[in-house]
Parts: C-alpha cells; sequence; structure tokens
C-alpha cells in the first residue's frame, strides 16, 4: 500500500471542508480524528430535508403529508449503517466508525438525486450513460475517502461499498421500499366515503362525457379527420393520466386533431377534471363520438394506460369507487356498438399484446406495450410516464415518419434500457392492418 506524500497537498480543516473536497473528487490528505458525529448528523438532517422537499414536489398538485412512509425511512437508516459497516471491515487499517459512517452519509446526496429527479427526464441511451457517470462518481469518493481517513489506498472496500450500493438500490426497487411521505391529496370521494357519493358520482358520467363531446361537434370535411380517445384507468397513480396527456398532445399534433379530443380519466388527485374511464364510459364515448365522424373515412385513435392482468384485461379502478376491468371482449363489443371502422388502438399496460387477436382486421392497427404473457415496466406513482410512454409518446412519434417506425423506434430503446436494467424484456407487439396503415400514411403530415 502507497503512502500519500505530506507535501502536495494542502490540509483542509474540519469535517465539512474534507467533505466539499470529496464531493469535487479532490484529493484529501486525511480526515479530521474529531466531528465525524456533528457532520454525520448535520448531513442526516439536510438529506431527509432535500428528499422531503423532492417528493412533495413529486406529489404535486395538492400534495398532503402521509406519516406512513415514516417506518420506511428506518430502512435507508439501516443502509447507510450497513455501508459504514462494511467499509470499515473491508479497509485496512480499519477507520474507526465514526469516520466511516460519516463517509458514508456524504455518498447519499449524488444517488439520491440521480434517481428520484435526474432518471426521470432521460430517455434510455442518456439514461445508461448518466448511471455509468453516477457510479464511477461515487466509487471514486469512497476510494479517496477511505484514502483520507486510512493514508493507504483502499481499492477493495471502495468496490465493495460500491456493489453495496448497487445491491441496496436493486433490492428497494424491487421492493418497492420507497418512503413517500407525501402523496396527492385523497379523491374527494374517500374523503366523504359514501355509498350515496359514488352513486351521484358515477351517475354524473354521462352528462360530463356529453359536455366534452360538445367541443367536438359535428362539422363534416371532404378529408378524413383524425379523433381521439384516450383512457387512463388507474386512478391511485399519476403516471397513466399523465401519459395520457401526453398522448392526446402528440397525437393531437401529428394529425392535427384539434378539438376532436375526448379523455376518460382515472385520477384521485381530482375526480372532476375530466370523465372517468369506465366500460360503460368508453362504450358512451365511442358512441358519441362516431355520431360526429364520417365512419366511411374518418379514424379513430385510442390510447388506453393503465396496468393489465393476463385474462387479458385492462384494470379500472378509482379510490374505492366500483369499477369494473375492461377485457378484450368488452373492448371489441364497445368499438363494434361504435360502428367505428378506421381504428388504432395503443394499450400501455402489463399483458397488452392479449388484446391485438381480438381487435385485428385491416382496417385498423393495435399497438401494445408488451406480449401477452409479459410485463410492461415504470407504472408507478413516482414517475411521469411508463418506459413504453417515454419510448413511444415522447421520444419516438414526434419525429417518426410513420407509425409502424415510432413503434419500431420504440421497441429497440424499451428493448435496450431493458437489458441495461436485467429485467425480462416486455416485447413490445404490434399489429398492422394493410388498409389502415395505408390511410394513416396518407393522413401524415410530411416529416422534417
Amino acid at each position: 500500500m502507497n503512502e500519500i506524500p505530506t507535501h502536495t497537498i494542502d490540509r483542509p480543516q474540519g469535517w465539512f471542508a474534507v467533505l466539499a473536497r470529496l464531493w469535487l473528487l479532490r484529493p484529501v490528505l486525511s480526515a479530521p480524528s474529531r466531528g465525524s458525529t456533528q457532520a454525520t448528523l448535520i448531513m442526516g438532517a439536510a438529506w431527509l430535508s432535500v428528499w422531503v422537499a423532492v417528493d412533495r414536489w413529486l406529489s404535486q398538485p395538492d400534495p398532503q403529508f402521509v406519516a406512513g412512509g415514516i417506518p420506511l425511512l428506518a430502512w435507508y437508516a439501516l443502509a447507510i449503517l450497513g455501508l459504514a459497516a462494511l467499509l470499515r471491515r473491508r479497509a485496512h487499517p480499519a477507520p474507526t466508525f465514526g469516520p466511516a459512517l460519516a463517509l458514508a452519509m456524504g455518498a447519499v446526496p449524488v444517488p439520491l438525486l440521480f434517481m428520484s429527479v435526474v432518471a426521470a427526464y432521460l430517455d434510455p441511451f442518456w439514461f445508461l450513460g448518466a448511471s455509468i457517470a453516477v457510479g464511477v462518481y461515487t466509487l471514486l469518493y469512497l476510494a479517496r475517502g477511505l484514502h483520507a481517513m486510512t493514508g493507504y489506498t483502499q481499492r477493495a472496500a471502495a468496490c465493495a461499498g460500491f456493489a453495496f450500493i448497487l445491491a441496496f438500490g436493486w433490492f428497494s426497487d424491487a421492493l418497492d421500499a420507497i418512503p413517500e411521505l407525501w402523496a396527492p391529496a385523497e379523491a374527494q370521494l374517500a374523503e366523504a366515503g359514501g355509498d350515496a357519493d359514488a352513486e351521484s358520482l358515477l351517475f354524473e358520467q354521462a352528462d360530463l362525457i356529453d359536455r366534452s363531446l360538445e367541443a367536438v361537434g359535428r362539422a363534416t370535411s371532404p378529408k378524413p379527420r383524425a379523433f381521439f380517445l384516450g383512457f387512463a384507468g388507474v386512478g391511485e397513480e399519476k403516471v397513466f393520466a399523465q401519459e395520457i396527456g401526453l398522448a392526446s398532445r402528440v397525437l393531437g399534433e401529428r394529425y392535427d386533431i384539434g378539438n376532436r379530443s375526448v379523455s376518460l380519466i382515472n385520477d384521485q388527485r381530482d375526480l372532476e377534471r375530466a370523465p372517468l374511464a369506465t366500460v360503460s364510459g368508453l362504450r358512451y364515448a365511442l358512441l358519441g363520438l362516431s355520431s360526429r365522424m364520417n365512419l366511411d373515412q374518418d379514424v379513430l385513435i385510442l390510447s388506453i394506460s393503465s396496468h393489465g392482468s393476463e385474462d387479458p384485461a385492462i384494470v379500472v379502478s378509482n379510490s374505492e369507487l366500483p369499477l369494473d376491468d375492461m377485457t378484450d371482449e368488452d373492448l371489441a363489443d364497445a368499438l363494434r356498438e361504435s360502428g367505428i371502422r378506421w381504428r388504432v388502438i395503443i394499450i400501455s399496460a402489463c399483458y397488452a399484446g392479449g388484446f391485438i387477436e381480438r381487435l385485428r382486421g385491416p382496417q385498423t392497427i393495435v399497438i401494445a406495450a408488451s406480449a401477452a404473457d409479459r410485463t410492461s415496466f415504470g407504472c408507478s406513482n413516482d414517475r411521469d410516464l411508463t418506459y413504453f410512454g417515454e419510448a413511444f409518446y415522447r421520444d419516438a412519434l414526434p419525429d417518426a415518419h410513420s407509425l409502424r417506425d415510432a413503434f419500431e423506434t420504440a421497441k429497440a430503446a424499451i428493448a435496450a434500457r431493458e437489458r441495461s436494467e436485467h429485467i425480462t424484456p416486455s416485447e413490445p407487439q404490434a399489429y398492422f392492418g394493410a388498409k389502415m396503415q395505408a390511410k394513416l400514411d396518407a393522413m401524415s403530415p410530411a416529416q422534417p
């Protein structure tokens, strides 16, 4: 082991001076023998405050404090203690526990901010690169910190600590052990808690859909037009409502949909901003749209985002409302009853490929986020979009030459991301009816 030359580095004073150099990955001669406990407590309070603020920001609008998330903080406190113990055990000579704990606490902010904020806005390619950068940074931080505390290089101990952080992150994600201290406001119905409120709310849905349809109008056109219908199935997780919002904007811009758009949204943060997503509501909305369409030429684009099951079925839930899931038979029947002939159906859900067989036809395109026997990913309340929503709606579709090109691009991006995360591939599926594909290609705007 090599000792640090004492004449090359200025000796910083105090633990925060040491940590400031370590966070900047600058070499440090030694760590102070005292003050580690105070530094650890101050950092613990600071990181907790940052997490509470970030969690509150991610729970907009109208976040409410959730005391039930507090016990999970012990899982993270235990991890920091475990990391300190591991670093002390693997380093030779072993530092005292106080400085090792301060070093472990100092390793928190960069991975915390990356996983809670930055990762949500990165596409798969940049996410992989950023993950590698954060990993290299964390490894260098631990190596320089251990060097400062012991006076010797500690590559094995630093690598062991880095492996511990990776394993902890993987287990936390697998167990969904996220200490969510804020959550969107409970639904007004759940607060009221009465069957009469549920009955009244469901009774009003036809009127709410009618109001949305009024904006669509009944104008005619000599050219084929696109109409959009969105369906966000699960209200307890905001990711589905947000994904339908993005789908409406992106598809609306691409096919010049304008006001020919209706969205059925289950979102427990607000039960009144849009008609609820229900099986009966979907049937009613389809009938309303069909009465405003030229069924010989106009195209329906139906975008669904929700959890799914192997039946196959789309999960439909919203607070405590008594809602039924939507099977492939339900969806096929609703489309047939509407009389809409030209259809593009995009389903972002687990096992979505199971819907293709019942819906396929020459005048239909069906795009599914996963195979009939596979799950898709990213369906959690701490995300803005699912993996499919990011790859298809956000990244691929705006610049794609055609819907098929957008699907193939998204499929490749999702596969690369799943390989990098070592998860079972979702294997997105698609069926392109020949007549529908030709019509849609003719309707697509010129691409830059």
